[in-house]
């Protein structure tokens, strides 16, 4: 098994020994840290030694299909339960396993605003960008220096941040899916349009506050988790799986949530919806994997969506959403809890899945130039719209 999320590496590896002492197979677990799944998958595929489950980003999930390479899963039991919902669906056949739902946006520590406050907050109450900027003042007032924390990372930037914009076109995924398309054609351009605008004026403002401030691309990631868990900062831009690195810092009974993030724009819910999808798709291999490889593959998807005992790898030991509604186990921390009430309450803006592989590593250096002062937004729409005007993507229907 390929794994690209790295912070549940030993949860994983666990779970695959304890599936195998059930069942008498082996199943090895290879995790990648950093860079794009792309890279990591195709050169796999070049050296034809293509696990037999491959843990992936959804644009990785459309490539592999194209090329013929995944399995059909429709017939797998968990399938009605989720898969067929939240999986990657085409032509009528089911390419993936749904591994969790996640959602991102801006972490807080509820806990230490109100202390630093000296009163009650919640997060509806901090919606635009001008709320947030006025919060920031009474926290900086409040002897909190820099309320908030930016990742240096080029997933954090291009595959969480800079993705807003696109997602946020609209609540439904053709929305976004026909403003990549119009990027990518050149009938749209990015400087023009208001999501950009709104969205990247919240990020000035958080570069304006972030704690790594005087050398923004030395920041570290561990760092961020502990300032945010202790209180040193009150936010900071990421996701629910930062719960992994969160929680060796966190104290029992610190109010731990994820709001959107504020903006001015609030067109399209994106005052009061989290951007969040199922996430980290898994696929099984048919290229390079024979029959029993395929059937042993599947019977550890069974385990993890249909036993009590892979159910709780997923929600209680990873701290993941389940995607499948056979799972009763809730979340079982404030960031988790935070993304299944949205996705309870249907407020997640869907994930776009035609991204090309090399979005994240391409774009995620343009963020960071910027991030470091070192271009200016004129320079950074530049950029963006000479990326999407070199990629060809098939019409959306």
């Amino acid at each position: 098994m390929l794994n690209t999320k790295a912070e549940i590496e030993d949860q994983l590896e666990a779970a695959a020994k304890e599936w195998g002492d059930l069942t008498g197979a082996t199943l090895n677990v290879y995790t990648i840290g950093s860079g794009a799944p792309s890279t990591e998958i195709s050169a796999r595929y070049a050296a034809g030694n293509a696990p037999a489950l491959i843990m992936e980003d959804i644009q990785d999930i459309v490539t592999c299909v194209k090329s013929g390479y995944a399995r059909d899963l429709k017939d797998q039991s968990w399938a009605k339960n989720g898969g067929l919902t939240y999986g990657y669906n085409k032509d009528g056949n089911l390419y993936s396993f749904p591994l969790c739902i996640e959602g991102r946006g801006l972490l807080y520590n509820k806990t230490a605003i109100e202390k630093t406050l000296g009163r009650d907050w919640d997060p509806s109450e901090t919606k635009s960008m001008d709320d947030l900027k006025k919060l920031f003042d009474e926290l900086v007032k409040g002897g909190m220096e820099t309320p908030v924390a930016l990742n240096q990372e080029d997933w954090s930037l291009a595959a969480h941040y800079l993705t807003l914009v696109y997602e946020e076109q609209g609540e439904k995924l053709e929305d976004g899916e026909k403003y990549i398309r119009a990027l990518a054609d050149g009938s749209e351009k990015i400087e023009d349009n208001a999501r950009f605008k709104s969205l990247f004026d919240t990020f000035d403002l958080l570069m304006q506050y972030n704690s790594n401030k005087e050398d923004p691309l030395a920041a570290d990631y561990a760092s961020n988790a502990a300032d945010l868990a202790e209180g040193d900062i009150a936010f900071w831009f990421n996701g629910n799986w930062a719960w992994a690195e969160t929680s060796e810092y966190y104290e029992d009974g610190t109010e731990l949530g994820i709001m959107p993030v504020p903006q001015n724009d609030a067109d399209n819910h994106a005052q009061e919806w989290l951007a969040g999808s199922a996430s980290k798709p898994i696929m099984v291999d048919t290229k390079n994997n024979d029959e029993k490889q395929q059937a042993a593959a599947l019977d550890f998807l069974d385990w993890l969506a249909n036993t009590k005992e892979g159910n709780q790898v997923l929600v209680e030991k990873c701290s993941l959403i389940p995607a499948f509604s056979n799972i009763k186990e809730q979340a079982t921390n404030g960031l988790a809890k935070s993304v299944q009430q949205a996705a309870n309450e249907g407020r997640l803006f869907p994930g776009i899945i035609d991204y090309p592989g090399d979005h994240w590593s391409t774009l995620g250096a343009t963020m960071q130039k910027y991030l470091g002062g070192k271009i200016d937004r004129a320079e950074l729409a530049k950029e963006i719209d000479a990326y999407w005007a070199k990629q060809k993507l098939e019409p959306w229907n």
